[in-house]
């Protein structure tokens, strides 16, 4: 396989690594999970194609930068993205729509003060607000597929990343998101229950080293 020995480089938190890091567990590919601390990112940043992390360097050499793009090509080489193109498509979807959730809450509070930056984004997750609108329908959309997970009836990359957006969403890294922000979605969290006790990601998280911090939202459920 073209991913074996591959190295996924990015920050030492979930953030927008994760979700491949989870493929490429599920995918039982060997890989070196490249964690670099915040200090190292000027000198690596103009080495990058884009400016920006997560890249995955293949064995060969090769690097492919850009979050979903890494995501889509080690879903096509471990089975977790769909053969049919309309299915694609559908997983497609589903990621661009997650990524909008994180995009519409950091405009929350811009300017603002740091309790009124809160207090706005408070407000955004709750009923009637632009985030909780956005949960809304991505819940929606889960709720229209047959079983768990939100396309087909197994784990594509799909779920891998609603899961680790969502967590994201209330792990702390967006200021002002009660941690709860989640829980009225019972779809939603019918599919983050159903990827966080996949074995492979069971695994994953439980031999992490001891130095790697994950946040709460990340836990068990």
């Amino acid at each position: 396989m073209a991913l074996e020995n591959c190295k996924l480089t990015y920050f030492g938190i979930p953030g927008r690594g994760e979700a491949t890091r989870l493929a490429l567990s599920i995918g039982n590919v060997e890989f070196t999970d490249d964690r670099i601390v915040f200090k190292e990112w000027p000198e690596l940043k103009p080495k990058t194609p884009w400016g920006s992390l997560p890249t995955l360097t293949l064995s060969d050499g090769t690097v492919i930068a850009q979050q979903r793009a890494i995501l889509r090509l080690v879903g096509k080489m471990t089975g977790l993205y769909p053969t049919d193109p309309i299915a694609a498509a559908r997983v497609d979807e589903l990621m661009d729509a997650a990524e909008d959730i994180g995009a519409v809450t950091m405009k929350a509070g811009v300017g603002l003060e740091q309790a009124e930056k809160e207090a706005a984004r408070k407000v955004y997750c709750e009923e009637g607000g632009a985030t909780y609108g956005l949960l809304q329908r991505l819940d929606t959309k889960i709720g229209s597929n047959e079983g768990v997970f939100a396309v087909g009836d197994s784990v594509t990359i799909a779920d891998l990343y609603i899961y680790c957006n969502s967590s994201n969403l209330i792990s702390g890294l967006f200021d002002g998101v009660p941690t709860n922000a989640l829980d009225g979605f019972e779809n939603l969290m019918a599919l983050r229950k159903a990827v966080r006790s996949h074995p492979s990601v069971i695994q994953w998280y439980d031999n992490l080293d001891d130095g790697v911090t994950v946040p709460a939202s990340f836990g068990a459920l």
